[in-house]
């Protein structure tokens, strides 16, 4: 059952079909959302890397909304009043992904989404203080982040989130299918191969410069109807990186592993990485005061 928010924000519920699966959609606050049912998925891939073996039957037992897009720079600076990708060489444009925010800056954000659209904020974020599980050398920030389960505002997705809502349902490596080529990708990711210009020597394909990041949703989305899950922009995730996450982690409803664990995760790929690195179960570990300049943000808000 789909429960109606009752806030003082602008929702519309919109109804289409796609793949035969009903797509049930709203608006809060400027943010398009697509509501992911409750189901269960295989995470994780057989491989030789252990970051994403062995692979496990996870449970995804609650409902929740997904930003349908990723978020763009128009939406982060009216909410922030600064946009990160100034003057970036990677794009600027109100249309395009935001990139070149931290992890911390991404849990701000959320926080600063839901107290503009009346909801109470998800993260209690301690400026002052230190995380001290984020022991690293080159972090000057290490703000202690943690989460307050009873409030309804916006978050970053679970790495279980993610991956569940990049498949939709599918079992190949990729939402499209299996093939990686730069043709076949090209029409739902922008990768390295696509996003920048081709270049050429003595009359021969060299390589690809001068990415840029595209307007968001111009490609084709995936089965639940959501664009840019690989490719363009890579999105952070909420949780910890573990590299025997998939060995030792939950099966139902997992969030990630607490303390210890420098890295927090990042999912997706963008238009720096090839097309074979848009696997659905395919993650990086970044430090969550980098600022890389392809990492966004895709928001999600509990059903």
């Amino acid at each position: 059952m789909i429960k109606k928010f009752l806030l003082p924000v602008l929702v519309i519920c919109t109804v289409a079909a796609s793949n035969n699966r009903e797509i049930i959609e709203k608006t809060v606050g400027g943010i398009d959302l697509i509501y992911i049912s409750p189901g269960t998925f295989i995470m994780g891939k057989d491989g030789s890397e252990k970051d994403y073996h062995p692979p496990c039957k996870v449970a995804i037992t609650k409902g929740f909304w997904i930003g349908k897009f990723e978020i763009t720079q128009e939406q982060y600076s009216r909410i922030t009043g600064t946009n990160p990708c100034a003057g970036s060489r990677y794009g600027e444009g109100d249309s395009l992904p935001v990139y070149n925010i931290s992890w911390y800056e991404a849990v701000s954000f959320c926080n600063m989404l839901s107290k503009r659209n009346g909801l109470k904020p998800y993260y209690d974020i301690d400026s002052t203080g230190s995380d001290d599980d984020n022991v690293s050398m080159n972090d000057e920030v290490k703000r202690e982040v943690t989460v307050n389960k009873k409030a309804n505002g916006f978050r970053l997705l679970t790495e279980a989130q993610w991956e569940y809502a990049c498949k939709a349902g599918t079992a190949t490596d990729f939402y499209w299918g299996k093939n990686s080529s730069w043709d076949v990708s090209g029409k739902y990711a922008w990768h390295m191969f696509n996003s920048g210009r081709r270049m050429y020597s003595k009359g021969r394909f060299w390589w690809v410069k001068y990415h840029k990041v595209k307007k968001t949703g111009s490609k084709v989305p995936n089965r639940f109807g959501l664009y840019d899950m690989c490719g363009n922009v890579a999105e952070w995730c909420f949780d910890r990186y573990d590299a025997d996450y998939y060995k030792t982690g939950k099966k139902i409803d997992p969030s990630g592993t607490d303390g210890e664990f420098v890295y927090r995760v990042v999912r997706g790929g963008s238009i720096l990485d090839s097309p074979k690195d848009m696997a659905s179960w395919k993650r990086w570990p970044v430090e969550p005061f980098e600022k890389t300049g392809t990492n966004g943000i895709r928001v999600a808000l509990p059903e």
